[in-house]
């Protein structure tokens, strides 16, 4: 009788093996956070703002990746919005849209109750997907680029709820003043053979983008700062990490939000620039990290730092203490939904 043959012969299965193995490797390794809270613990307020906004104080709410809570009792101001916060395989390979139960959550929690404007810092997803949504259900006024714009119109939002950014030119909102200045977006990455570097001939989002759409489909449109006064106290938002040179000279900062994504991959000449370009010229007294977080997480967990796979957490926040030692400011780190009274 003729002995069968085994479909599955051990060697193939070895082999099988052998790439499962290197697949949960290699998955183990770079999709696991690229730093760890605890060894920052110091650094955190742990605040949750349940008291009244004190006269005269303005106090910001982190809400993960550059969205920004500003509150100063009578009129709220927020950066970029973004909530719904797709995973990485979704982002990856399908397309991507508002959740809007979850934008509504983060809404009622952060106690988002009397917004008057949404400022989006460039039109890549994990900044402006969610702010028409925000605009709609808080009647805030969407400002931002053309590319913005151009999302807001997709999803429907109204031309009179939305405004193109005018640089240099200080918009008034309730007691905040802010301008709105050119910057640059951080230097591209490139992941698995994909990159967010924009295309020089479709720069910008040129007709309104209806979701749902793929991620790349957010093209960045410009990259933006924001120089915010409130009385005699003054707030610098920087989301990306990169700078035009030169164009933070006029400013001080008693507060600087910076952001620190991805600025240990860079070479170490940058991250000396980017120092000078930013601490150096504003002479904050306090520095709060954004864009440090991953994002494919949803909001209602606690924040952890940006995957292995495209950042390291530990070799950012190890680029600005070192090059801040010494020097009279105070650095904290800010939990989702956590607060800090700034002035």
């Amino acid at each position: 009788m003729a002995k069968k043959s085994n479909p599955f012969p051990l060697q193939k299965i070895s082999k099988l093996g052998f790439y499962l193995f290197l697949i949960l490797f290699y998955s183990n390794c770079f999709l696991r956070p690229s730093g760890n809270l605890t060894n920052y613990d110091s650094y955190f307020p742990h605040s949750s703002g349940t008291s009244s906004i004190p006269k005269g104080k303005v106090r910001a709410t982190f809400l993960g990746t550059s969205s920004i809570l500003l509150d100063d009792g009578e009129t709220q101001i927020l950066t970029d919005g973004f909530f719904s916060r797709p995973s990485l395989w979704k982002t990856a390979f399908s397309k991507i849209e508002s959740d809007p139960l979850t934008v509504l959550s983060v809404i009622e929690r952060a106690k988002i109750n009397r917004l008057k404007a949404i400022f989006v810092c460039h039109s890549h997803y994990d900044h402006v997907m969610d702010a028409p949504f925000v605009a709609k259900q808080t009647k805030a006024k969407l400002y931002g680029s053309s590319s913005t714009l151009n999302v807001g119109t997709g999803a429907g939002l109204n031309q009179d709820q939305m405004q193109k950014f005018v640089l240099g030119k200080p918009i008034s909102i309730g007691k905040f003043t802010v301008t709105v200045l050119e910057s640059k977006h951080t230097p591209p990455f490139h992941i698995l053979g994909k990159t967010n570097a924009t295309d020089p001939n479709h720069p910008n989002i040129e007709t309104p983008l209806i979701q749902p759409v793929k991620a790349m489909e957010f093209i960045e449109g410009g990259t933006f700062d924001f120089f915010i006064q409130h009385g005699k106290n003054r707030i610098l938002i920087k989301s990306s990490t990169n700078f035009v040179k030169g164009a933070l000279d006029n400013f001080n900062a008693d507060v600087l939000f910076l952001g620190i994504a991805q600025i240990s991959l860079q070479p170490v000449s940058f991250q000396d620039e980017y120092y000078k370009q930013t601490i150096e010229i504003l002479k904050p007294k306090l520095i709060i990290p954004i864009h440090w977080d991953n994002f494919f997480k949803p909001l209602s967990e606690p924040l952890e730092p940006n995957l292995k796979l495209g950042d390291d957490f530990d070799a950012n926040m190890k680029s600005i203490l070192k090059r801040s030692e010494g020097q009279k400011l105070e650095i904290k780190l800010l939990q989702g939904f956590e607060t800090i009274d700034l002035f």
